[in-house]
């Protein structure tokens, strides 16, 4: 997993690589990104990548891919995002700040192909 600090450079959005040099405060907005790549034999045709969200950091709601991407508060459950939760009697989404864990399809992944799943959090 790699991670990335946003930043807004002359309007317009940067990422810059953490490392161990990194200073990270509170509020600062993260991007994590994960790169998938099929050292198989065969083509991958359907695989689950999970998450699990960094203590700390509060997702943003801000994944990518965004289609078919699924969340967790508990960190086994998933469901389709949003998460919707039923308080007396109305239903209303979950905030994300109680999300814990997030998992993505990944569709026809071809042999040597490479993709990224991400999510962006800010640090609490």
């Amino acid at each position: 997993m790699n991670a990335f600090l946003v930043r807004t450079v002359d309007g317009a959005e940067v990422l810059e690589p953490v490392t161990a040099q990194t200073q990270i405060k509170k509020g600062d907005l993260v991007e994590y990104q994960v790169l998938l790549t099929n050292n198989g034999k065969d083509r991958v045709r359907d695989m689950r990548v999970a998450l699990s969200l960094p203590a700390g950091a509060e997702f943003t709601g801000f994944v990518s891919p965004s289609i078919g991407t699924q969340a967790s508060a508990d960190g086994s459950r998933f469901v389709f995002m949003p998460i919707r939760s039923s308080v007396n009697g109305t239903t209303q989404n979950l905030p994300f700040a109680q999300y814990q864990a997030l998992r993505w399809s990944i569709q026809d992944l071809g042999i040597g192909a490479t993709t990224v799943v991400k999510y962006r959090a800010i640090i609490r």
